[in-house]
């Protein structure tokens, strides 16, 4: 049986969600150049942290920030052509191109990456590691649910 609660669960989470980007994309404009737009600022950021223990892929990226394959295509495109990045075919599989950070989105990371913990630092303030864990599992089948 579904309870008055549960109908506004998704306003709820469409609601924080809107507050969140607001918060989080407003804290990234601050420290970003006008040559990078957010998204490509939260790619840098996913690439950085996961460069350092595997290769990044045109598909992880699909996944990760749950975009369509040709909305990632032309967001790396647009940061290849600006010098943020570089696809380096690999030996397995030719077709298969890793993608590589430059040193001009190496030196913007460092204020991406500490903008974006500083933001969810503040999140996460107050809540014990146990209500996290819990509402990330909540989260998950709510994901599950709609998939």
């Amino acid at each position: 049986m579904i309870t008055k609660n549960q109908l506004k669960l998704g306003l709820d989470i469409s609601k924080i969600h809107h507050i969140i980007s607001r918060k989080m994309d407003g804290a990234i404009i601050n420290v970003i150049n006008n040559d990078l737009t957010v998204s490509q600022a939260y790619v840098i950021d996913f690439i950085s942290n996961i460069h350092k223990d595997k290769d990044v892929f045109q598909k992880d990226l699909e996944k990760a920030l749950d975009l369509k394959r040709s909305s990632i295509s032309l967001m790396l495109n647009n940061m290849e052509k600006n010098g943020l990045i570089k696809r380096i075919s690999v030996s397995e599989d030719a077709r298969l191109k890793k993608i590589v950070l430059t040193e001009k989105s190496i030196k913007l990371n460092k204020n991406i990456s500490c903008t974006i913990n500083s933001v969810e630092d503040k999140l996460s303030e107050n809540i014990t590691q146990e209500e996290i864990e819990i509402f990330q599992r909540v989260l998950n089948k709510i994901r599950n649910n709609l998939e």
